[in-house]
């Protein structure tokens, strides 16, 4: 299987955004879809770490490599947001990224990488919601195997431009494969 497709969670475009290094999501040459909930997540508080510099990156790239994806969730939570302006986005990024590889793999997408950076993802319950072809790695697994492609000199040094305001835990390296891609999870990253 060969992987079109990245779809992203709020945590590693905000890790990235703070290291100055959200490109790296477009060195393997793949579609990047940022959910539009986890885009509105990040970027609801301007002032917040990360935000001005992923709202000046997708300018510069959208509609060529970087895509706004329409859900569901996110229409939900703008109505019910409407009724009760209080309303929590808790995990809805997650249920959006969940959504938009759904469709995209039913349209026909091989097989795609969502990034997540949670370290308790396997106890998130939205992962019985993911096709099979989904491969699901945190930063900085991603960045890990960029640099083992010589597409980045470093990955640490990446993320050490982050830890300051992320903290360690964005240096854990996770990797699930789901059931269909255990092919190129074993074969990370040179299958592209």
């Amino acid at each position: 299987m060969k992987i079109s497709l990245i779809v992203t969670d709020a945590s590693p475009l905000i890790t990235l955004a703070i290291a100055e290094s959200l490109d790296t999501l477009l060195m393997l040459d793949v579609r990047v879809i940022i959910p539009d909930m986890v885009n509105f997540e990040v970027t609801k508080h301007i002032d917040k770490p990360g935000s001005k510099e992923l709202l000046n990156w997708i300018k510069l790239h959208q509609f060529n490599e970087v895509f706004i994806g329409s859900t569901e969730v996110f229409s939900e939570y703008i109505m019910l947001q409407k009724i009760d302006p209080l309303v929590k986005s808790r995990n809805r990024g997650e249920q959006a990224a969940a959504e938009i590889l759904k469709s995209e793999i039913d349209n026909k997408t091989e097989a795609a990488i969502l990034l997540f950076e949670d370290s308790d993802i396997k106890k998130a319950n939205f992962l019985v919601r993911l096709p099979s072809n989904v491969l699901i790695m945190s930063t900085s697994t991603f960045l890990e195997g960029l640099q083992q492609r010589k597409l980045i000199v470093s990955a640490d040094k990446v993320l050490q431009r982050a830890v300051k305001i992320r903290g360690e835990g964005i240096l854990k390296r996770i990797k699930i494969p789901m059931e269909d891609v255990e092919d190129i999870s074993d074969s990370w990253p040179s299958n592209f």
